[in-house]
């Protein structure tokens, strides 16, 4: 993503030169990014759901990536390859239906149809294991990353509605809606995607959101106030909540435009 104001004609060229094989853009945000400096990486998941915008780098970006493959579609497929049951390979990448498409795995182990039944015991071992592995990694998040837990609970109890995963998912998020510090980290969620709101609408100079910028500053100063004042807000009434954690380090790269 190109963001320093060069021309089509420069991209092109550079590009070219480069042997670059993949798109680049002349432009664009992403909503919800906090960009103050280049090269910024993001990573996204198969589902096209933003996994995490930090400037990721050699070993944690691979535990990270390695992390977020387990839980893509073609991993809870298994490895194939499926010539009877490709279809039923295809749903499962969709991510849509899992519990039912786990009952209709069921049915055709039993099948006559050697070449079926095979297909169908690798598909369906491949799924229950990914779908324990998820349940298991969410329950481990549940102390230091509760919010994250939690939306993974319903993610599954949704995708694998008809199966046992999916209640005993929907068991943990109900647990956890009770915990009053779940409700603050909740709170803290819904006043944080608030700030990003107000974050996409700064204007960037050179194509950088940069607070060290005096012409950036001068631009947003308004906004930046309004930004600085909200997370101060999220601090008081959210302590010890993701979304505070999220404002302090805001605040560490904004303060100076706020006050």
């Amino acid at each position: 993503m190109e963001c320093q104001g060069s021309s089509l004609e420069e991209i092109t060229t550079l590009c070219k030169s480069k042997g670059v094989d993949f798109n680049i853009t002349s432009g664009g945000t992403i909503k919800g990014s906090n960009v103050t400096g280049i090269p910024h990486a993001f990573l996204f998941g198969a589902d096209g759901n933003l996994i995490t915008e930090k400037g990721l780098h050699g070993a944690e970006a691979e535990k990270t990536v390695s992390a977020a493959l387990k839980e893509c579609g073609a991993a809870l497929a298994g490895p194939g390859p499926y010539t009877k049951l490709a279809p039923l390979a295809a749903q499962i990448k969709s991510g849509i239906g899992l519990g039912s498409i786990m009952k209709t795995l069921t049915t055709k182990t039993s099948s006559k149809d050697a070449t079926e039944a095979a297909e169908a015991t690798m598909m369906l071992t491949a799924l229950q294991t990914g779908a324990k592995d998820q349940l298991e990694g969410a329950i481990e998040k549940k102390k230091e990353d509760p919010l994250s837990a939690l939306l993974k609970f319903d993610h599954l109890s949704q995708q694998f509605v008809g199966d046992d995963i999916a209640k005993k998912a929907s068991e943990q998020s109900a647990t956890m809606r009770k915990d009053p510090l779940i409700k603050k980290e909740l709170e803290g969620a819904t006043m944080w995607k608030m700030i990003e709101g107000w974050n996409d609408k700064l204007k960037p100079v050179k194509g950088i959101k940069d607070p060290k910028d005096p012409a950036f500053v001068k631009l947003n100063l308004e906004t930046l106030q309004g930004l600085v004042a909200g997370c101060r807000t999220i601090i008081q009434r959210c302590p010890n909540t993701k979304a505070a954690e999220h404002a302090k380090e805001y605040i560490e790269n904004y303060v100076p435009a706020g006050k």
